[in-house]
């Protein structure tokens, strides 16, 4: 029989284990209130007060920036990871405020002969006190770890496969380009079909949208690169060097 405590059993008893009735006088629970936020993304409500409110959105937006997400799913699976971030960021400051309470509560009968030792020992009679919630705790941690790292391992999958389709789709519109301009057409005349008859510069290839001129100067910039590297490796001795330059990649008359 498995008596492994749920996430939402762990949660329970952390918030049972202050054995508290919560503020009593108006002054406690108009400090204590807690406003419903829908989350704009995933449509959940969440209890937050508005500081926290604030330091959510800031946290939410500095990682998904980290994370860059593309499309519905990544942004799913990143939502998620950014939120048991949040939730282990939470669990940690409960523990750090269980021993803040022992420390109070403790204060008075304990006779240290330092301020170091009397913090050392309001902290060892909390720890006495409270293992089981701090046990929980970890425990709940634990479990939020796996649930980032299975997040994190598809998202990093799914992105690995969206660059390499981007890049070869990247690739493909670049020889098409250096086609046109060989052969002395427009960019539709090979296969590169603007996404709107009012704007011939942006095409899609296999579900990516490309900037032609974009792509036109990235072509340059990569011949310039190359031959960049090519002088560095010859010590930029023009004796050595023979300088092959790229013809205007324009559209054909």
């Amino acid at each position: 029989m498995n008596n492994e405590a749920s996430p939402a059993q762990i949660v329970a008893n952390i918030l049972n284990a202050r054995k508290s009735t919560g503020p009593r006088t108006e002054a406690g629970k108009n400090a204590a209130r807690f406003n419903a936020r829908r989350h704009g993304l995933t449509g959940q409500f969440y209890c937050m007060s508005e500081d926290d409110e604030q330091a959510y959105k800031a946290f939410e937006t500095n990682l998904l920036g980290s994370l860059r997400p593309v499309g519905a799913y990544e942004v799913q699976l990143a939502i998620s990871i950014t939120q048991d971030h949040w939730r282990l960021n939470r669990s940690r400051g409960i523990e750090h405020n269980i021993y803040g309470q022992g420390h109070d509560e403790f204060a008075e009968t304990t006779d240290a002969c330092s301020p170091n030792v009397q913090a050392a020992s309001t902290m060892a009679d909390t720890y006495r006190d409270e293992n089981r919630v701090v046990a929980n705790i970890a425990l709940y941690e634990t479990r939020i770890h796996r649930m980032i790292a299975r997040n994190r391992k598809e998202l990093d999958e799914l992105q690995a496969r969206r660059r390499a389709a981007e890049k070869q789709a990247l690739e493909e519109t670049e020889l098409l380009l250096k086609l046109a301009q060989f052969v002395d057409e427009k960019p539709e005349d090979v296969g590169l079909v603007p996404v709107s008859p009012t704007n011939t510069d942006i095409v899609e290839v296999f579900g990516f949208v490309f900037s032609i001129a974009a792509v036109r100067a990235k072509i340059k910039r990569d011949h310039h690169l190359e031959l960049a590297r090519d002088c560095a490796k010859k010590a930029w001795d023009r004796n050595r060097i023979t300088v092959q330059r790229l013809p205007d990649l324009h559209d054909a008359a």
